[in-house]
């Protein structure tokens, strides 16, 4: 039986005072799960070795990247198996990835280190402090400086620029450069089409 399964058999019969601790154990042991998770994917970011981390990422945790990508030393994950990242991509050290609702990166694309992608956050006039969302998609050749913060549900178009430190509401239109809090258009960014290099091994670390 799936866990899904026993999660449902659990609230069909949540009256019953059994159910009720069934219940309480199965969130008790999915809290610590979770936690374990977060924990382990956390250290895998500290290994030294972009080859062990990539193996890790890819086959334990169920992150979605090819070999020709890079995801640099201690960035920090939100339920991994939810970020998808294209072919000669690189992410900087340091990233926070919220692959909860799901976090759709392209290819080329250059995210510097420190920055921080939400895919959930909390509605403030709800009475109940409700869970709201939705994905990140981040398109090809878009590069994104550092200490930006995307929040959830946004889109960033082909080709654009977030420069360092902008925090990113809204979503940003293709070949243009968008800063500031909350990031407003700068300029329009010339169509450029470049593979990164993504093979280099000062980016290994």
């Amino acid at each position: 039986m799936t866990r899904e399964k026993i999660r449902r058999a659990i609230y069909r019969n949540a009256n019953s005072t059994w159910a009720r601790s069934l219940l309480d154990v199965y969130k008790l042991f999915a809290r610590i799960w979770f936690g374990l998770s977060i924990f382990c994917v956390m250290l895998t970011g500290h290994i030294p070795s972009h080859t062990i981390r990539h193996t890790l990422y890819c086959n334990v945790f169920g992150v979605h990247f090819p070999r020709d990508s890079i995801i640099n030393g201690r960035c920090r994950f939100l339920k991994p198996a939810g970020v998808n990242i294209g072919h000669h991509s690189i992410i900087g050290h340091d990233t926070f990835l919220d692959g909860r609702e799901g976090i759709f990166i392209g290819n080329n694309v250059n995210i510097a280190g420190y920055t921080l992608i939400y895919t959930q956050g909390h509605d403030i006039d709800s009475p109940i402090f409700a869970i709201v969302g939705g994905p990140v998609s981040i398109e090809d050749w878009v590069y994104i400086g550092v200490r930006a913060t995307i929040l959830p549900n946004i889109k960033i178009g082909e080709g654009a620029v977030v420069a360092a430190g902008a925090v990113v509401t809204r979503d940003v239109e293709p070949w243009t450069v968008v800063g500031g809090v909350p990031a407003r258009l700068i300029r329009r960014r010339p169509f450029v089409h470049y593979d990164l290099d993504s093979y280099s091994p000062q980016l290994f670390g």
